[in-house]
């Protein structure tokens, strides 16, 4: 192991950031799954959450591509780890691409100002598919967040200034992100346009019939 290595933590850093990572994006995911449910209501908390979850999930998709590289790159300690179960290696290329999928019909829907039909399906169904494969990964990955988590908490593991702030700026640079953006979602009415123009849709026909 390099001595830059083990100023970072090696195998054990790099899981204690991705476990710490986990636990705040499962925070955030909770809050908007609020949001998914009361979305009439929650239209804007849920663009905000959502915007404030790229950075996030950003670190959460460097530490796991990290592991990733350094293991098929032939790192001797991370070999020695080992790699995830077999069913979790197949789902993680899905479990990206949708994640992937979802963050940028999103970040184009709110950009747009306006609901598109094609954009907003395949947000959906990127969704749909997304729920599966995360429900799968949380429920195998929970005992080893909650070890590793422990671990680092009850002795000093190198690298933990480090990891906390990459934790923190990841939560402070989403917020400022939501925040940046907050008058393109406050201003976002595609859906109410849209239940807008369906109920103004007979009104026009009966008025056209008439003429």
């Amino acid at each position: 192991m390099s001595a830059r290595t083990e100023r970072l933590g090696g195998t054990e850093g790099n899981e204690v950031l991705t476990s710490a990572t986990a636990v705040v994006l499962t925070l955030f995911l909770i809050a908007e799954a609020v949001t998914i449910v009361l979305i009439g209501d929650l239209l804007s908390a849920h663009m905000f959450i959502g915007m404030a979850l790229i950075p996030p999930v950003l670190l959460k998709l460097g530490s796991t591509g990290y592991r990733f590289a350094r293991y098929y790159a032939g790192a001797r300690v991370y070999r020695e780890k080992g790699p995830p179960p077999l069913l979790l290696r197949l789902l993680a290329p899905l479990l990206v691409l949708t994640t992937l999928i979802i963050f940028a019909t999103g970040v184009v829907l709110l950009l747009s100002g306006h609901r598109s039909d094609l954009v907003f399906n395949l947000h959906k169904a990127s969704f749909i598919v997304w729920s599966g494969c995360f429900g799968v990964h949380f429920l195998a990955h929970a005992p080893q967040t909650a070890r590793a988590l422990r671990a680092g908490l009850r002795r000093s593991i190198p690298g933990s200034e480090l990891r906390l702030a990459l934790v923190m700026a990841s939560i402070g640079g989403g917020v400022a992100l939501a925040l940046a953006v907050l008058s393109l979602i406050t201003g976002w009415h595609g859906e109410r346009r849209h239940h807008d123009e369906i109920s103004r849709a007979p009104v026009a026909a009966a008025s056209a019939a008439r003429r």
